[in-house]
């Protein structure tokens, strides 16, 4: 998490830019041109590591290599697509870390790890509304020992190791499968940042809700509970 925070900065600047160079754009435009940017940008990447194998033996062992740092900076650039969205939508986080902590969800909303009923979200049993997750995504994450997090975390993992024996295929079909994986990917991945921070979508509705009597820690009772 330390790498992104660093990389807030840049992110910013990046949507600064964007809404710069188009002033007339509302936040849905400039969330599809940040998405089609990304989307190029990883899928050359993943293409590039899978096109090492086209030389068999020798070329199998870089490409396996080489598509562990790939998963990596495709993650990372994932991460930033979503806290670039928040931006845009001006629904951001207050905390860096909770910043993070909810790219990682809304990557996890993309790749089926969390699913979102309504304005609940559920992930390894356990359920929370947006609006409280919000509030307090680091309680969430760990509830129970860090289950959902690692839940997450293990999903998110297993589904890059699959890209990366895909790379690993000889001739061009690396190539495709590396590029390919990453294009669905961050296709998948805007579309749900789009559902969540998007105009009528749970975000914004939990924001235009009152805020609670009650302190947090008694609320989070109320809208945490087990069971899918």
């Amino acid at each position: 998490m330390a790498a992104l925070r660093s990389r807030e900065p840049a992110v910013r600047n990046r949507v600064e830019e964007l809404r710069a160079e188009n002033p007339t754009a509302d936040p849905e435009e400039l969330a599809r041109k940040l998405i089609r940017a990304t989307r190029v940008r990883v899928a050359a990447t993943g293409a590039a590591s899978g096109a090492a194998a086209i030389a068999p033996g020798l070329g199998t062992l870089i490409a396996l290599g080489t598509a562990t740092g790939q998963s990596l900076y495709a993650l990372e650039q994932e991460a930033e697509l979503v806290m670039a969205m928040a931006m845009i939508y001006g629904h951001e986080l207050v905390d860096s870390d909770e910043r993070v902590l909810e790219a990682l969800v809304v990557i996890g909303l993309a790749g089926g790890a969390v699913k979102l009923r309504e304005n609940v979200l559920v992930a390894a049993g356990e359920r929370i509304s947006v609006a409280t997750f919000r509030r307090l995504p680091h309680a969430w994450l760990t509830r129970t020992s860090g289950r959902v997090l690692a839940f997450l975390l293990g999903r998110v993992a297993g589904q890059r190791l699959a890209a990366s024996v895909a790379r690993a295929a000889p001739l061009a079909i690396g190539v495709a499968a590396g590029a390919g994986f990453d294009w669905l990917a961050v296709t998948a991945l805007g579309r749900a940042a789009i559902r969540y921070y998007g105009r009528g979508g749970p975000v914004a509705r939990g924001e235009a809700l009152p805020p609670p009597s009650a302190p947090i820690e008694q609320k989070e009772t109320l809208h945490v509970q087990s069971g899918d």
